[in-house]
């Protein structure tokens, strides 16, 4: 099969029912109304390639102040995941920074209906993502102006305010107290300095634990 010929395109483009429009002597663009509003469509013969295009993707208006290759980098991760979903038609980015959906095909062995095809998903394509990735990037904009209006943290060398330093409520409990506030069981640790020996015989000790409870009966008189 003959490689598919620039004079070849319009016709291709008008059995669509689309208008081309002439650009140049290998150029046409097509405005084709479709539910996600207007979507132009730029036809380029470039000899071995056919090159299709939707440019911009977004309305310009409708994604302001983003756009012309301003974009948040969260915006452009997600446009690299969608491609992944995607066939045939993919994401780009233009000279201008212009978000595009195109499409590159061989000229060689190129026929009719593979450039029909093409250009039907163009249309179907961004009929159902030109909202959907609009929001996405609107979303990905406030974020990241929400993340450029956070105050600064303080530097780590900064003593901390009086609020942080002033020592909490004392919750301190007696020995003889068998439970918390919370009624959580309190287990008395002792800690002796490492330097120094505890004072006292170990018979203290002893004695201590061989002391009466406070719950326990006093003895009988005598």
């Amino acid at each position: 099969m003959a490689a598919i010929g620039a004079e070849a395109i319009p016709p291709i483009l008008s059995a669509r029912g689309w208008v081309p429009r002439s650009i140049d002597a290998k150029t046409w663009r097509c405005t084709v109304p479709t539910g996600a509003g207007n979507v132009r469509v730029i036809v380029r013969h470039a000899g071995t390639w056919l090159y299709l295009a939707v440019i911009p993707f977004l309305e310009p208006e409708s994604v302001k102040p983003w756009g012309a290759g301003k974009y948040p980098a969260r915006f452009l991760g997600r446009i690299l995941a969608v491609n992944s979903n995607l066939s045939m038609v993919k994401f780009a980015l233009d000279e201008d920074g212009d978000l595009t959906l195109r499409v590159e095909l061989p000229t060689e062995s190129l026929s009719a209906r593979e450039v029909d095809t093409a250009l039907g998903l163009l249309a179907t394509t961004t009929e159902q993502y030109r909202a959907p990735i609009r929001d996405a990037l609107l979303d990905a904009g406030r974020a990241a102006e929400r993340v450029s209006v956070l105050p600064e943290a303080p530097p780590l060398s900064e003593p901390p305010s009086d609020t942080e330093s002033s020592p909490g409520p004392d919750i301190s409990m007696g020995v003889g107290d068998a439970e918390t506030s919370l009624g959580e069981p309190v287990i008395a640790v002792s800690n002796p300095s490492l330097d120094e020996p505890e004072e006292g015989p170990p018979a203290l000790d002893a004695a201590a634990r061989k002391a009466p409870l406070r719950s326990d009966p006093p003895p009988p008189d005598a």
